[in-house]
């Protein structure tokens, strides 16, 4: 499937998630909206009736006009007309509460007329808690004439908002599935990703593999020829080939097994002293014949005194000789690189410095990982399998150090790897 498909199809997924979730939102404030409309439409009969049962324990005329009025969303009041019992305005309350399944504490207070106050203020705990009364609510007193009683709802909010359990429960579950199946299309994508570096691997390491083949094959057929025993130089020079072509191919297989046993952390070191200059020396005399082919300097800067340390010699050496085989390849002229050892009195450096074609900023926060390659732009002719600076950095950290870069685009870069004191 080509990336372009793959980007179209994510987006439509995430067009339509964001769609479904704005649905869902929709559809709960609406729900909310109706819950809140039931909510007073029962508060307002339950007042209603609970003023009738008082006219009718008093023998009074009912009155013909609504006396239930909304002063806020949570504050109510009744005009009665007539003093109460605060004892028993409570049982009529809690009663026609109960019966219309309101369960939520509320506070109420009656307004006398005769002295102009706000009395019996008192405080019901619907729901069954034993907190000690706190008055939540100063009671405002109205412009009205007449007894009336005010009744108070602190916690209307969260009552209305828990007769939406189901849409709750139901968008929860919403939420749970849109997230496993961004968690779904994430996996997707990580394997194609894998599948894609799988498959670059498997090319880099054919190309790899199959010129030293080549080579090996064709020298072999050279000295298949009987004759080529009356050329003892010719057979030298062939013989030699062949042992420098499966000397590369095992060292390529090497690194491919380094790999493997380092991404499982098996990696065992053989820890041993050594002086840094000459483990430093032996890995640029390695490259003697490579720096002459490619015309390229390497110019050492050691400090004046023996810069010890302990440590896995082999597997240091291997990971600075990744980052002088990257600077050989990565140049567009003739190569220059600078190894600068440094020793202060926390840590060593050694910083390898080259004035390739650098590495763009947006590629520098891969360039550790496995198998991934910077692109070259017109350097196709740029072997390796995308393993070398991972490895490094496996080595690095597996000694307890660090390894970081510097580098712009056509300036060059550096590569510093720093380790603890022993």
């Amino acid at each position: 499937m080509k990336n372009a498909t793959i980007r179209l199809i994510f987006l439509l997924a995430l067009l339509s998630a964001v769609g479904i979730i704005a649905t869902q939102v929709y559809w709960v404030k609406r729900a909310y909206d109706l819950e809140e409309k039931e909510f007073n439409l029962k508060l307002n009969n339950a007042l209603r009736n609970v003023a009738l049962k008082i006219w009718e324990m008093k023998k009074i005329q009912p009155l013909v006009y609504n006396v239930v009025e909304q002063i806020k969303p949570e504050y109510f009041i009744v005009q009665i007309n007539v003093h109460l019992d605060s004892d028993v305005l409570m049982h009529f309350l809690r009663a026609e509460f109960e019966r219309r399944n309101i369960i939520t504490d509320f506070e109420f207070g009656q307004y006398d007329c005769e002295g102009d106050t706000l009395v019996s203020y008192h405080y019901v705990h619907m729901s069954g808690s034993k907190e000690p009364f706190e008055p939540v609510m100063d009671f405002p007193k109205l412009s009205k004439e007449n007894y009336y009683f005010g009744v108070y709802f602190p916690h209307r909010r969260n009552y209305v908002a828990s007769q939406l359990s189901i849409w709750i429960l139901s968008s929860l579950v919403l939420l749970c599935v849109l997230l496993f199946l961004g968690y779904v299309i994430f996996v997707i994508l990580k394997q194609k990703r894998l599948s894609e570096i799988q498959k670059d691997f498997v090319n880099n390491m054919t190309h790899e593999f199959k010129t030293p083949l080549a080579t090996i094959q064709l020298s072999a057929e050279v000295l298949k020829n009987p004759d080529i025993i009356n050329k003892p130089q010719r057979l030298l020079n062939y013989a030699t080939i062949i042992d420098n072509e499966a000397s590369q191919l095992a060292l390529q297989v090497e690194r491919v097994l380094q790999m493997a046993h380092a991404e499982k952390g098996e990696i065992q070191l053989r820890k041993e002293p050594f002086v840094w200059q000459s483990l430093i020396g032996e890995v640029a005399r390695s490259f003697d014949h490579l720096l002459q082919k490619k015309n390229a300097t390497l110019n050492l800067h050691f400090p004046d005194h023996d810069v010890l340390y302990t440590g896995d010699k082999l597997h240091l050496k291997n990971a600075i000789s990744n980052l002088i085989d990257n600077a050989l390849k990565y140049t567009d002229g003739n190569p220059v690189i600078d190894i600068h050892l440094k020793d202060s009195s926390k840590n060593i450096k050694v910083e390898v410095s080259d004035d390739g074609i650098g590495i763009d900023s947006g590629h520098q926060k891969m360039l550790f990982k496995r198998f991934y390659r910077v692109p070259t732009g017109n350097l196709h002719d740029v072997k390796g399998f995308g393993l070398g600076l991972n490895y490094v950095r496996i080595i690095t950290r597996t000694h307890g150090g660090e390894v970081t870069c510097q580098s712009k685009p056509q300036k060059g870069s550096t590569f510093t790897l720093v380790f603890p004191k022993n």
